[in-house]
């Protein structure tokens, strides 16, 4: 087995690669696919990643051909470890297990952070048994779109979308209450290449922003996510929004378990569970100072 950086020109196979060994996995166990369109859609990860960390898709070939891939992104407090795929004609040949044991080494003492399914029990084990420990549990959760909206929360501050000019208060907000820093992510939101990205910040009665969350609509992705919050009914408040921008479509978002307020009222409103995920690290990590919604791009749990 080779491993390598991802060459120019290998976007669309990677993209492949992820829609088909995914989409593999899902129906074998679950009897359904997560990526409905084409696997040109899939070129919405290596490009993003790609676009945000040159050089950081990490490619396995066997007898020249790639057998498996994952992204990762270095950034001050973490390294984030993105999605990982294993083609399934080279199951048992360790592929994955090879990917991220590189990883390790290349992240040296920084901490590793990802999203895993928890219907994986798979991946479960690779992650866990390479030494990362479950740190929060998500209920992936939608909002059908034939589903009225519920009206937004009555709640002191505002909800208004995000410019430029509050990237600098997100970073430091998401350093307080989830204990990691990652501007360049932030600043990609901000800019939304593309035109897929949309971002709302909270601000307090005193103008301090206390909570922002970020949303991508793309046919590879529709995820409201990621996003932090000092408490829950901000956390109300900029999901409202990101699903009243977003009406007519489902996207899937990422809640904690252990919310239970915001869980029932979310409930309330119409949406249903489809699937659980956790947050898991390699190393160093704080509990959380408030609400975290994290995404599955990029991801940094």
């Amino acid at each position: 087995m080779n491993l390598r950086s991802m060459r120019p020109g290998e976007e669309g196979d990677i993209a492949a690669l992820i829609h088909r060994s995914t989409n593999a996995w899902y129906r074998e166990k679950l009897g359904h696919e997560i990526f409905a369109g084409t696997p040109e859609d899939c070129r919405i990860f290596p490009e993003t990643y790609e676009e945000l960390d040159p050089g950081c898709c990490l490619v396995a070939e066997i007898e020249g051909r790639i057998a498996g891939s994952c992204f990762y992104h270095p950034r001050d407090t973490h390294v984030g470890l993105g999605i990982m795929n294993a083609a399934p004609e080279f199951a048992g040949r360790g592929v994955a297990k090879a990917l991220l044991t590189e990883i390790l080494e290349r992240a040296g003492e920084l901490p590793v952070r990802l999203v895993s399914s928890a219907m994986n029990l798979d991946s479960y084990s690779l992650y866990t048994r390479a030494g990362f420990c479950p740190v929060a549990v998500y209920q992936d959760m939608v909002l059908p779109a034939d589903r009225p909206l519920a009206p937004p929360p009555m709640i002191p501050g505002k909800v208004r979308k995000a410019d430029a000019a509050d990237l600098f208060a997100m970073v430091d907000l998401e350093s307080e209450v989830a204990g990691i820093r990652r501007a360049k992510d932030l600043s990609h939101f901000l800019r939304s290449p593309g035109g897929h990205w949309t971002t709302f910040v909270h601000r307090d009665l005193a103008g301090k922003i206390d909570g922002w969350l970020a949303s991508i609509d793309h046919p590879g992705c529709r995820m409201i996510g990621p996003g932090v919050m000092r408490e829950d009914g901000v956390a109300l408040a900029l999901i409202h929004a990101q699903l009243a921008h977003r009406r007519g479509t489902s996207p899937v978002f990422l809640v904690p378990t252990h919310e239970a307020a915001l869980v029932a009222e979310l409930y309330g409103w119409g949406c249903r569970n489809v699937e659980l995920h956790f947050a898991q690290v390699h190393g160093a990590s704080a509990p959380p100072q408030g609400v975290v919604m994290p995404s599955f791009l990029p991801e940094s749990g």
